[in-house]
């Protein structure tokens, strides 16, 4: 994938997962995540943002049953990938599955019980800075 370089501080990572059975150091894993997912992607460290929250236990049903804590096979942990509209059909699907990679190693999930949904911020709708943004 190209290295994307709009003065835009994107991509956006927000992950939501049940809180972890075994400590888990997440400052650690948000800025790690971070920096991989740059190397990967040739996003330039400065313009990756990563968030992780928890759901409180219980608080996650999938097919009727809740858990306490993230299991590694069921309940996916869930992250948004907000990124900007000028990426192909292509380059999406390479941020898709280098994050899915890269948040199942840091968490020890199995990627397949990574659910990531991508959003595409339009140009002149985005915020940032003071002003609006425009990148076409």
């Amino acid at each position: 994938i190209a290295p994307l370089n709009t003065g835009l501080p994107v991509p956006f990572v927000h992950i939501t997962s049940l809180p972890f059975a075994q400590p888990f150091d997440t400052p650690a894993a948000v800025v790690s995540i971070g920096q991989d997912f740059s190397v990967a992607t040739g996003v330039a460290a400065e313009h990756v943002t990563v968030t992780w929250q928890y759901l409180s236990s219980d608080h996650y049903a999938v097919g009727g049953s809740t858990m306490a804590h993230q299991p590694r096979d069921s309940h996916p942990v869930l992250v948004e990938l907000l990124a900007p509209d000028f990426n192909s059909p292509e380059q999406i699907e390479t941020l898709l599955h280098a994050l899915a990679r890269i948040i199942a190693a840091h968490c020890d999930v199995a990627v397949e019980n990574i659910f990531v949904n991508c959003r595409s911020a339009r140009s002149g709708c985005v915020f940032d800075a003071g002003d609006i943004v425009r990148w076409r």
